[in-house]
């Protein structure tokens, strides 16, 4: 009997946890409002739109296009759970840096964190935040860059 509770207890944590990707909130397809956005260390872009789609049962892929300040395209990629665990990010345009990892973890059902690395050198933090209408996402960006430059930015995302 006592096997029979856990395969129901293992199946309903699978199903909750399922459920719970598939009403994630930071899904959907973001793009920035240049007018609410303010970059303190950074230099705003011109365009940003950021594509969130589930992964597994409790993850996102995340596929970022930009145009940067003095008009060249950059594209920012990568599939990663909730778990902590250190998955490929790449990048492609201005400013590209080969070899970062990310790792996801999720604060509430609301607000994630995501932590960029280069190797083991960390590169600085982004908290994910859905309003409570699920139409605007804010995204704090914190930390040092992987060129060892301060970073402290406020993003905000309008879903489309």
């Amino acid at each position: 009997m006592n096997k029979a509770w856990a395969i129901a207890a293992l199946s309903l944590c699978t199903l909750a946890s399922s459920a719970w990707a598939a009403d994630d909130p930071q899904v959907g397809r973001w793009k920035l409002d240049l007018v609410r956005s303010k970059y303190v260390t950074g230099v705003l872009p011109k365009s940003s739109v950021a594509t969130v789609t589930p992964f597994g049962d409790d993850g996102v892929s995340l596929s970022v296009e930009a145009v940067t300040a003095d008009g060249k395209p950059q594209h920012i990629a990568y599939k990663a759970k909730y778990d902590g665990t250190h998955y490929p990010r790449t990048e492609s345009g201005a400013g590209a840096v080969s070899g970062q990892t990310v790792t996801l973890k999720r604060i509430d059902a609301h607000t994630a964190e995501r932590s960029v690395y280069l190797g083991e050198k960390p590169g600085g933090t982004e908290r994910w935040s859905v309003s409570a209408d699920g139409k605007t996402r804010t995204v704090t960006q914190s930390g040092i860059d992987l060129k060892g430059k301060p970073i402290n930015n406020l993003q905000i995302y309008v879903k489309q």
